[in-house]
């Protein structure tokens, strides 16, 4: 069955984080995960480790509107896991939003 959706933000990211921090960061993704596919507005959100590259950690994001991305990222939650984040050794990221047409399933 094809599942389509309208417009919506799709935001793509990723953590590079020394491959002694990687654990920590892994379990910190996991609870951002939890807090943040709950919210009003977003469609989907994932955090998955590089297969290839240890310590590489890639975000994808879908949220239905402007408002309910900027609603998560200003929240108290979202806030305090940056900072515990923050505390580890980052060593790069990089995050983009692009407003997408729509999606379709390809099966």
């Amino acid at each position: 069955m094809s599942e389509e959706s309208g417009r919506f933000l799709a935001l793509v990211g990723s953590y590079r984080l020394a491959a002694e921090d990687a654990p920590a960061f892994a379990e910190i993704a996991r609870r951002c995960v939890a807090l943040t596919v709950v919210k009003p507005g977003c469609l989907y959100f994932t955090i998955a480790e590089d297969v290839s590259v240890p310590g590489l950690f890639h975000l994808s994001e879908g949220w239905a509107d402007r408002a309910a991305l900027d609603a998560h990222l200003s929240s108290a939650d979202f806030a305090a896991i940056l900072a515990e984040a923050g505390r580890l050794r980052v060593l790069g990221r990089t995050a983009f939003v692009a407003e997408a047409s729509g999606r379709r399933s390809l099966f």
